[in-house]
């Protein structure tokens, strides 16, 4: 039965259908992560799991997709964020929550050059928007 659970688990990972053109691609849900609802939680989460992506730096396919499972839990601090924000703080959080839309498929997919650029581009907003908490 353990075998059976792992194999399901496992099989969409391994079956993953790659897109054309990143805008288009939708990520695969593999996890249900539970729903953000206070901002010290937000705050919390998105700090972790900041930290958590930022001490990946070898990119290699092991930890791309550890980046990948972690996107999950921040894509939720971060749409807290977007819809409970006002301003120029809910755009700027509207702005990360796409740039970890592309995190999560980069990673996911293991692409790992536009995983990079993604994160560049991820690390310059994170480090603006915790200036704003």
């Amino acid at each position: 039965m353990k075998k059976l659970a792992l194999l399901l688990f496992v099989l969409p990972l391994a079956m993953n259908v790659q897109a054309g053109g990143e805008s288009k691609e939708k990520p695969v849900q593999h996890i249900k992560v539970k729903d953000v609802t206070t901002m010290q939680d937000a705050k919390k989460i998105f700090v972790e799991k900041t930290s958590d992506i930022k001490s990946k730096t070898k990119l290699d396919a092991q930890e791309l997709q550890q980046i990948h499972f972690i996107t999950y839990t921040l894509e939720k601090s971060v749409a807290y964020y977007a819809e409970n924000l006002k301003g120029d703080e809910q755009k700027l959080a509207k702005e990360i929550a796409d740039v970890v839309e592309n995190i999560h498929i980069s990673s996911e997919n293991n692409r790992q050059k536009e995983t990079k650029k993604h994160l560049d581009t991820y690390f310059k907003l994170a480090e603006k928007f915790v200036s704003h908490l």
